[in-house]
């Protein structure tokens, strides 16, 4: 196995651990910090996605500098993350530098990782790509890790989420250092290959079933605590459940790709589409701590399986000059699109009725989302 792909398992593993440290605490950082506008706060990275995550995706497939742009982007990142941390006045200034800087980090990460399988497969002449979900279980591993820590941390004193991301973004851009730039043997795209891309039809099923099956899974990521402390559980169900959900999702990514690559993965992206249904009707119909356990950790599945299937659907219908913009348009119509609906979505309903409404709605948006995923197909990759 060539020297990327040795890395790129750390390299997960660090790019997801400052999330875990900074999103799940995010809030009472903010209001620790005297910050205004908290719920744009929220938002502005999912917001900024939908148009920078893109743009970043374009700039690496046109240069063919992959790994050069991954860096960039990294070290704005912690710049905003700085600003957040020791300039509290200037909190809105650095979520933007923020936001901007880490839009394109999990798609890139994608995008370097299925090139430098496709290249291992060409050198070897057999198909690898099914290695790809035990390289991005770490990014699973690193987030658990990350909310685990800062929460232990936060039982000393608060303040401790933004502070750890940064530290932990800080070492993932030293860690980017170190990566070899992939050599890149296809033709730069043009204008006209990238306006071909955003209108591809089949891409557009899959970005728009993409969206609606994780616009409610961001969602629910938010206001599970509610949600038990309204059915009178303890906070400790939800922490308990989330952890063993996530426990599902690195299984899932360990196994999927090699006792699963016998199903297309469009029958795969199609199951966890149906299975959120079932997911979402224990969180609804639950009552009590083991059936809220049982639900999340049917997330482990529903995700798991979800980015899996959609990554090399995505990559399937993709030309490969363009592989940096089609992991990024996923992204973007994932956690920038999806997330915004989701969780805009989400605070009306709970706040004009209760979690166990969004619930419901959450079951209504999965069963379009299978509905529309039976559309999608999958080009032999």
């Amino acid at each position: 196995m060539n020297r990327l792909l040795r890395l790129m398992p750390s390299v997960y593993f660090l790019s997801y651990l400052p999330l875990g440290m900074i999103f799940p605490y995010l809030v009472v950082d903010l209001e620790g910090n005297g910050a205004e506008h908290i719920g744009l706060l929220l938002t502005m990275p999912s917001l900024l996605m939908m148009v920078s995550g893109p743009l970043w995706g374009v700039i690496a497939d046109w240069f063919q500098r992959t790994v050069l742009v991954l860096q960039g982007a990294t070290c704005l990142a912690v710049i905003g993350l700085g600003i957040m941390s020791v300039l509290p006045e200037y909190t809105m200034f650095g979520m933007i530098i923020y936001s901007l800087g880490w839009a394109p980090v999990a798609s890139l990460t994608d995008a370097l990782t299925m090139e430098a399988l496709r290249q291992e497969g060409e050198r070897l002449q057999v198909n690898v790509e099914d290695r790809y979900g035990r390289i991005r279980l770490w990014g699973s591993i690193g987030y658990m890790v990350g909310v685990l820590l800062i929460g232990w941390l936060v039982t000393i004193s608060s303040g401790w989420g933004l502070i750890g991301g940064g530290v932990a973004s800080a070492f993932f851009l030293l860690l980017l250092f170190f990566l070899p730039n992939l050599h890149v043997t296809v033709s730069r795209p043009t204008k006209e290959d990238v306006l071909a891309l955003l209108k591809h039809r089949e891409l557009l099923w899959i970005f728009l079933c993409s969206g609606l099956h994780f616009s409610v899974h961001l969602a629910s990521s938010n206001f599970i605590v509610k949600h038990v402390q309204s059915l009178g559980l303890s906070e400790m169900v939800a922490s308990v459940s989330i952890a063993i959900g996530v426990v599902v999702e690195v299984a899932v990514m360990f196994y999927g790709g090699s006792r699963l690559k016998v199903y297309q993965p469009h029958h795969l992206f199609q199951f966890a589409c149906g299975l959120a249904i079932v997911r979402w009707l224990f969180m609804a119909l639950g009552t009590t701590a083991l059936l809220i356990v049982i639900g999340q950790a049917l997330h482990g599945i529903t995700f798991g399986l979800f980015w899996l299937s959609a990554v090399r659907l995505v990559k399937g219908w993709t030309p490969t000059e363009l592989s940096s913009t089609g992991q990024s348009l996923l992204g973007t119509s994932v956690g920038g699109v999806g997330a915004v609906i989701g969780v805009y979505g989400a605070s009306v309903i709970v706040e004009m009725a209760d979690t166990t409404t969004f619930y419901w709605a959450s079951v209504g948006v999965a069963v379009l989302a299978t509905i529309l995923s039976l559309r999608i197909q999958c080009r032999t990759i």
